[in-house]
């Protein structure tokens, strides 16, 4: 089997790009400033900063479990595999991602969101098997952005069709 390792591996490498991307990300949103003078704790800088913090987040546990599970397949290594599918997932977020832009504004929060957790769901496998935990995932995921954006920060999310 052949085994691949180090920085030119996808399952590394893409987390490393993402990171020095999020790097330069975040240095750029320190550089939004304000049009208006006044003291709010959420400005414009105020999503991409709690965007780039996401990242990081995520991004140090792909990792971490990465390398977790290298010392697991080492052990215990498939023959025959060889890992072909490693951008699969990836490719199939960004697509997803890419159809949820575009009927985000047609749809409306809810009808879009909810497919586009929905996909994400399916795409990570997450309680597929259990039908109602899959769709109370879903709701509970709609809701809980809708009360963050809708609610707090106070950001107009587009209606559900014909609701304008």
């Amino acid at each position: 089997m052949k085994t691949r390792a180090g920085m030119g591996d996808s399952a590394i490498g893409l987390p490393v790009f993402l990171l020095i991307f999020t790097t330069i990300y975040l240095a750029e949103a320190f550089r939004i400033h304000p049009q208006v003078s006044g003291d709010s704790f959420v400005g414009p800088r105020f999503v991409p900063v709690l965007t780039a913090i996401g990242m990081y987040v995520t991004l140090l546990i792909v990792l971490v479990r990465e390398f977790r599970d290298r010392r697991i397949r080492s052990a215990e290594a498939v023959a025959g595999q060889e890992g072909g599918t490693d951008f699969l997932r990836p490719a199939l977020i960004v697509l997803a991602t890419a159809i949820y832009i575009a009927l985000f504004r047609p749809l409306g929060y809810v009808i879009s969101t909810a497919g586009y957790v929905a996909v994400l769901f399916l795409i990570f496998q997450y309680e597929t098997g259990r039908p109602l935990r899959f769709a109370l995932g879903v709701a509970g995921v709609v809701l809980v952005f809708y009360g963050l954006f809708g609610v707090v920060f106070g950001v107009r999310l587009p209606p559900l069709p014909g609701m304008n």
